[in-house]
Formats: C-alpha cells, structure tokens, sequence
C-alpha cells in the first residue's frame, strides 16, 4: 500500500513538473532566472545591468520580448528605453511587440533591473518573425555588466554569476503573460518637460524641489550628479506638500556605478518633484502620456477594476 502511495505521489508531481515545462517551453524556452548575487543574509539594495547581443540578417517584421524583472525592470533596445515594469503585486511576464526597435546586423539588448533586497531576478526571452521563438533568452548569452553603459561590449563585462534556474522557481513561480500594446518609446508621443538642476529650490531636510509648470501625467527621469545617492518622491500638486511624509514615501533611486538618469517605471500625475539627495541633481524631466493609455502603459498591473495602485518595498519598510 505504501509502495502505491509513494508511486502515485511520484507520477502526480512527475504529472505537475511535466506541466509547468510545457507552458514554460511555449513561452519562454531554456530563459532562466539570473541575478547578481546568491549572498543574500545583508539586507541592502541592489541593481543590476545584464546585456547581450543579437545578429540580423535584416529588421524583423516583428519581434516579441517577454520580460519579467524582480523587482523592477527597464529595457533597453540599442540604446533606446524600450520597455519598464515592476513586479508587485504578482509576478508578470510583460509582452511587447519591439520589432520596430530591431534593425539588420548587431542588435545590443540591455535590462536594468533593481531590488530594495538582494533577492531579485530577470527572466527574459525574445521571439523573432522570421528567425524563431525564444532566439535570445537570459542565460550564458547575457553578460552583467559592472558599469552603465549600453555599447555592444564594456570591459567590465563578467560572466553572470547567478542563475536561479527556469520556472517554477520560487518565489516567483512561473509569471502570467501580460500583453503591452505600446513600447515606451510608442506610448510617449509629446515632448518632454525638462527641468533643469538650477531651477530646483533647495527645501529643508536636503532636497531639491522641481515645479511642473502644470501637473503632468507620465513617466519621470531623474539625472543624478556623479556619485550621488538619492531617493526621490513626488507630488500631482503644484502647492506646498508635508516634507515628513514625502521623505517618508520617498523611493531610493537605486543605481548601476556610472548611471545617472534613472527612471521610475510607472507613470503617474506629477505636479512636483522633491529629490532627497546630498548634491543637487542636474535635472529632471517628465515623459507625457495621454491618460487614457494608462492602463496599458509599460509599468501598470490591471486590476479588477483598473489599474492597481504601485506599492513597493523599500529598503526602510524592511529595517522597520
């Protein structure tokens, strides 16, 4: 009786582990997780920049990338920012159609991808119309790249020192397709608003105020001075706002050595920006999106009913 126990577990997990390779071979092959580091008892944010490379024999018809980045993620396709998310709540698999993007000879495919922990992850995968399913996934094709900077090939460049294996791998298990109907690049469609770093008003507590002319939906980047640190918050009022609770709500802006422009990956109503830093940074600029594409937008989790508001870890929830 025992024996027909211990055979029916076998043949049921063995059933359960058949499953989950088959719906992982559809969609993402042999992409396995890969991260930066497998030293994980120090709690400290981390960030990564992985980079590979793909030959064409021409520009694709179109090209679908499948990317999943523990805890967010920003694409970059020669040299442009192509795709962003963020992995909470739930772990997705974001699709986006990147052909455009793709063009004959050498294509360099770079992911930044950051943690408020040492625990993160990037799993990727990218179909080709016209060369295959799955011709560049995360793995030994992918180099971390110990500075930033978006060139086919760095001196810095090491082989990747983690990987976590293919899903299921906990704890992200396998993540859910999502289709993106716009790139970043497509779903951005006026002109940036820029704010230079010598317009900032210097405010007490050690940040720089940046006011919008006007509250502006999209996506900010902040350009951060060489070396410096900081965590940035922001406000879709143009008034007076509590310096306690934008400190308190602030996000670390965590970054590879040599990046200065970060992005934060979800869109949002900004009527000002504070930037909690020990230099002024050098400026900032917001991406304008139409709301109604918010939804859709690289970034956002569609929920029951609409988007689900961002909530994030940071590296002072977990001290607390």
């Amino acid at each position: 009786m025992v024996l027909v126990l211990v055979g029916a577990v076998f043949i049921g997990g063995y059933g359960v582990n058949r499953f989950w390779t088959r719906e992982l071979s559809h969609l993402t092959g042999r992409a396995a997780w890969i991260w930066t580091t497998d030293a994980l008892e120090e709690i400290h944010a981390s960030a990564a920049l992985f980079v590979a490379h793909l030959d064409l024999q021409a520009q694709p018809p179109s090209a679908v990338l499948k990317v999943c980045g523990d805890q967010e993620y920003v694409v970059y396709l020669n040299g442009s920012a192509a795709a962003c998310g963020w992995s909470r709540p739930g772990f997705r698999l974001d699709l986006y159609d990147v052909g455009h993007l793709l063009k004959q000879g050498r294509n360099v495919v770079a992911v930044e991808v950051r943690s408020p922990t040492p625990v993160g992850g990037l799993l990727l995968a990218l179909d080709v119309e016209g060369v295959g399913s799955n011709v560049l996934v995360s793995g030994p094709a992918f180099a971390l790249r110990q500075r930033f900077t978006l060139g086919v090939t760095d001196p810095s460049d090491i082989a990747v020192p983690v990987r976590w294996g293919t899903p299921p791998r906990y704890p992200w298990d396998y993540p859910k397709p999502l289709p993106h109907p716009f790139t970043l690049d497509e779903i951005v469609r006026e002109d940036p608003l820029r704010i230079e770093g010598a317009s900032g008003t210097p405010v007490a507590g050690g940040a720089w105020r940046f006011s919008l002319p006007r509250p502006t939906f999209g996506y900010l980047w902040v350009e951060f001075a060489d070396g410096a640190d900081g965590e940035v918050a922001t406000s879709g009022q143009t008034g007076d706002v509590d310096l306690g609770r934008a400190r308190a709500d602030a996000t670390p802006a965590v970054r590879i050595p040599g990046q200065h422009r970060w992005l934060d990956p979800q869109p949002r109503l900004i009527g000002q920006v504070l930037v909690f830093s020990t230099r002024a940074p050098q400026g900032v600029e917001v991406w304008p999106v139409a709301e109604e594409l918010s939804s859709v937008a690289p970034g956002l989790v569609p929920g029951r009913f609409g988007p689900v508001p961002r909530s994030r870890l940071t590296t002072r929830s977990l001290r607390e």
